[in-house]
C-alpha cells in the first residue's frame, strides 16, 4: 500500500501515484481506471482522485470513453503521429547537445547506455527502458533550452506508453543501444549534422519497429 504525503497537495500525490502505475504497466492499455476504486486503494476521498484523473487525461495518459476514463492505447496511426512529432523535437535536442553538452553529461549518457546494455544481456526489459529513458532525458537537459524541455515533457507520458509497441526483445534492445552509442559519439565529436542525422534515423527505426509490432502481444517481465 502506497502512503501519501500530507504536506503536498493531495490531488498531486494521487496524480503521481496513478501516473507511476500507468507508466509501469500496472494499469494495462484500455483498462478502466475507476475513481471509486482508486479512492479506496489510496484511502482518500473521490475529489482529489477526480482532479488527478482530469490531469492524466489532459496529458493523454487517460482517454474518455463515455462516462469512464481508460488507459490510453494508441492506434498505429496515433503511434506514428506521436513519434513523428517526437522526431522533430529530438532532432533539435541532438543538434543542441552536440554544441552544448558538458563532459559530465556525456559521461552520464555513456553510463546510461552501459546500463541499458547490461540490462538487455540480463533480460531485464524494465531496466533497459529506464536506462534508455535516462539517456534521452540527459540529452534533453544538455540542450539547455527550457521551452524545448517543456515541450518534450508534455509528450513524455504518451511516449512511454507508446514504447510498449517497441517490444521487449533482446535483439531490438541491442539495436537501440548501438543507435544511442552512435548518437553519443556524434555529440562527443561536436558534429552537429551527424548528431541530428543519427537521431533522425533512430526515430525512423523506432517508428518502423513500433509499426511492425502492432497486434503482437508484449512479452511478460
Amino acid at each position: 500500500m502506497e502512503e501519501l504525503r500530507r504536506p503536498e497537495p493531495l490531488y498531486r500525490q494521487v496524480y503521481e501515484v496513478l501516473r507511476r502505475r500507468i507508466l509501469a504497466g500496472e494499469y494495462g492499455a484500455g483498462e478502466v481506471l475507476q475513481e471509486s476504486r482508486a479512492a479506496e486503494e489510496l484511502r482518500v476521498s473521490r475529489t482529489p482522485v477526480r482532479e488527478a484523473l482530469r490531469q492524466l487525461e489532459r496529458e493523454g495518459l487517460l482517454v474518455a470513453r463515455g462516462t469512464e476514463r481508460v488507459v490510453a492505447d494508441p492506434s498505429k496511426e496515433e503511434f506514428v503521429d506521436l513519434y513523428t512529432c517526437r522526431a522533430a523535437l529530438e532532432g533539435l535536442v541532438a543538434e543542441r547537445a552536440a554544441r552544448l553538452a558538458e563532459e559530465e553529461e556525456l559521461r552520464q549518457m555513456e553510463e546510461a547506455i552501459g546500463e541499458a546494455r547490461r540490462a538487455a544481456s540480463a533480460g531485464d526489459h524494465a531496466r533497459v527502458l529506464s536506462a534508455n529513458t535516462r539517456f534521452h532525458d540527459l540529452m534533453v537537459r544538455s540542450a539547455r533550452m527550457p521551452p524545448l524541455e517543456r515541450l518534450m515533457d508534455t509528450l513524455r507520458g504518451q511516449i512511454l506508453i507508446a514504447r510498449r509497441h517497441i517490444l521487449s526483445d533482446e535483439r531490438i534492445e541491442a539495436e537501440i543501444c548501438e543507435e544511442h552509442a552512435a548518437i553519443l559519439e556524434a555529440i562527443r565529436q561536436r558534429d552537429v549534422r551527424a548528431a541530428r542525422e543519427r537521431m533522425r534515423r533512430h526515430m525512423e527505426n523506432d517508428i518502423q519497429r513500433g509499426v511492425a509490432n502492432f497486434g503482437v502481444a508484449p512479452e511478460e517481465g
